[in-house]
């Protein structure tokens, strides 16, 4: 059996404008192209963050020049994504160069760090409204303090106009109080008031996950041109199954033209004809709790991508192909050689980052298969390398590696 494992980098090594970037590039100016005149557009098409947009993403543009405000995607991208928290949010860490990489994972990152403050601040406050005046501390992480009181800030400001709230949410630290802050109408701390903030804002991620369905099922897979094959892939003899970690069909687009490949999308497949509540896309974040606590503070779940893949029912087919797969192990296990394979496990565009850790030990390890995984450059073997002894352990990476006939193989991407 041949697997084919996709990351982002598949849809990159064809030239997909599919990075957070070029997505919230493209949210900047669809919102700017919507609301204004031809004399305003004259003048958006020659800035240079425009002119740094995929070129069939600009002709899009300039094409339509002023939107088609009938067109009912980009109705519902502009009417989602126009004041959405996380999308200001995320192009304020673009504009002070916050966000670390350029993968998705950075971008999950910064989700990361929002809930990771609000939870701090709320189990900070829990802890200090339990003693007396005078007993009481001031929070000692202040990067974690400041990033959950703006967020605070801005979804009840956001709450207050849609009366969900009748007053902006104070966050006034309770050591210098001689009340108890989870009693007070006016306070992130009441629970009623939190659970309303948390909610807020998985609301507005869900809408910000709907906005990058229409872009890519709708505008990227519409409107950009595929116009190179990856001679890695055109050598593989046929492609069994196919393990995406990406939302779209580039794969089944260009390559599966007589529908020969079964398909589990990890994280779901944009579809543009879905709605919020049928999109089945995971945008996330991983576990961060320990073993103590993961079960029990559940306050953020709904962020967590465990949480969403049972909820929205994401792909879970792999599993029933790797029992397929050892059965047949068992079956020729006695008439094969030790150490031939009888399955190939190819990598591509994944970077084999631990986040994905249960799924990706799994196949690197799966017996009587050999794992090609293609890099794209030195920097990109090296993190590889890195990342694999965090996946399976340096032990196991180097008792496979090395032989006439490796377990692992690496080999740079042909270019």
């Amino acid at each position: 059996m041949n697997i084919l494992v996709i990351g982002n980098g598949f849809d990159l090594a064809h030239k997909l404008p599919t990075s957070y970037k070029d997505f919230l590039g493209f949210i900047t100016y669809v919102n700017s192209f919507y609301n204004s005149n031809v004399k305003d557009i004259d003048i958006y098409k020659d800035a240079p963050n425009f002119k740094a947009l995929n070129i069939d993403i600009q002709n899009y543009f300039l094409k339509k020049y002023a939107l088609n405000k009938d067109d009912q995607f980009i109705d519902e991208l502009i009417y989602l994504s126009s004041d959405n928290i996380w999308i200001k949010y995320f192009k304020k860490c673009i504009e002070k160069n916050k966000i670390k990489g350029e993968n998705w994972i950075d971008f999950e990152s910064e989700i990361t760090k929002v809930v990771k403050s609000l939870e701090y601040l709320k189990k900070h406050n829990d802890y200090n409204s339990q003693l007396t005046p005078g007993n009481r501390k001031y929070a000692s992480n202040y990067i974690m303090y400041e990033n959950g009181k703006n967020f605070i800030n801005d979804v009840s400001c956001k709450l207050v106009e849609k009366n969900i709230l009748s007053n902006k949410l104070d966050y006034e630290n309770i050591v210098d109080s001689k009340v108890n802050y989870t009693n007070l109408e006016n306070n992130f701390f009441c629970k009623s008031n939190s659970n309303k903030i948390i909610s807020e804002l998985n609301n507005e991620l869900n809408n910000l996950i709907r906005c990058l369905e229409i872009y890519l099922d709708y505008v990227v897979r519409e409107n950009v041109k595929i116009s190179n094959k990856l001679d890695d892939i055109e050598k593989i003899d046929k492609i069994d199954k196919l393990i995406s970690f990406n939302y779209s069909y580039t794969f089944k687009d260009i390559y599966d033209v007589k529908e020969e490949t079964e398909y589990d999308y990890i994280h779901g497949v944009a579809d543009k004809n879905k709605d919020i509540e049928k999109n089945n896309m995971v945008l996330g974040i991983d576990e961060y709790l320990d073993e103590k606590n993961k079960n029990i503070e559940l306050d953020f779940i709904q962020f967590k991508k465990y949480y969403q893949r049972i909820y929205k029912n994401t792909g879970c087919k792999y599993r029933k192909w790797l029992e397929e797969i050892e059965e047949n192990n068992h079956i020729f296990s006695k008439s094969i050689l030790s150490n031939t394979f009888l399955n190939n496990i190819y990598f591509y565009g994944h970077s084999l980052d631990i986040t994905d850790k249960d799924i990706l030990q799994e196949l690197i390890m799966l017996p009587k298969s050999q794992i090609t995984i293609f890099y794209y450059s030195k920097n990109d073997y090296k993190q590889k390398i890195s990342n694999l002894v965090r996946l399976i352990g340096q032990d196991y990476l180097n008792s496979n590696v090395y032989g006439s006939n490796p377990k692992i193989i690496f080999k740079e991407i042909t270019k």
